[in-house]
């Protein structure tokens, strides 16, 4: 079996701490955003694509703030507009106005459409999802798989929610669940020696066992 694109790059982030699908989703949404700030800030269909969401949901629009070296300009350009065109849909409110006016404004303030960064990243994450899937017939991809820090739980529960796979799925499930099963037992043993009675034995991997157990049930930061 030949292994996709997408196949290779979760073959290399199965090596890196972490869910793989977070890694290299967060990737692509940050390359995707940093794109729409310099690239594409001036295509109508970006443009569009914003004021119809009333701006990027609060997880990406704070990503663009704090992890892109963003053009103040860029923002200004792009925002400029969602500001202009939400108060012309709201139109003029009176500080007496009644119940019609409040009801428009109402209306208007609500989104068109879905944030455009959300869009990319779930079509990024089922294409991995995906992949993930439909390459774990090939026992180089699921060796290095079986070794990784395995998929999030949010990210488990979409790739079990695609169509079809089924077996893939179970074989998916059976990884997992021997990933989590060590990932317990670290648990364990960071309680143990966390223990006064065992303060002289040295913590191991166990001892970011905490930080990793948050990683698997809710997914890397900025994700969600």
């Amino acid at each position: 079996m030949t292994l996709s694109s997408h196949a290779y790059r979760l073959l290399e982030a199965f090596e890196q701490p972490a869910c793989p699908i977070c890694r290299l989703t967060l990737d692509s949404v940050h390359h995707y955003l940093d794109s729409t700030i310099y690239e594409y800030v001036n295509k109508p269909a970006t443009h569009e694509a914003v004021r119809a969401a009333r701006g990027f949901c609060p997880t990406h629009a704070w990503h663009i703030q704090n992890h892109i070296n963003a053009s103040a300009l860029g923002v200004a350009v792009l925002y400029e507009g969602v500001i202009r065109h939400m108060l012309n849909d709201m139109g003029r409110v009176g500080a007496d106005g009644g119940k019609r006016q409040v009801t428009r404004a109402a209306a208007a303030l609500q989104p068109k459409g879905p944030c455009p960064a959300c869009t990319h990243q779930a079509i990024v994450e089922e294409h991995l999802l995906r992949n993930l899937l439909e390459h774990l017939e090939h026992d180089t991809f699921t060796g290095a798989f079986s070794r990784s820090a395995g998929i999030c739980l949010p990210h488990l529960r979409q790739a079990l929610e695609l169509p079809g796979l089924i077996r893939a799925k179970a074989h998916l499930l059976a990884i997992q669940q021997d990933i989590w099963s060590r990932l317990q037992f670290d648990l364990s043993e960071f309680m143990r020696k966390y223990d006064y009675n065992s303060a002289h034995e040295t913590m191991g991997v166990e001892a970011d066992s905490p930080r990793r157990t948050i990683e698997q049930l809710s997914g890397s930061s900025g994700i969600r």
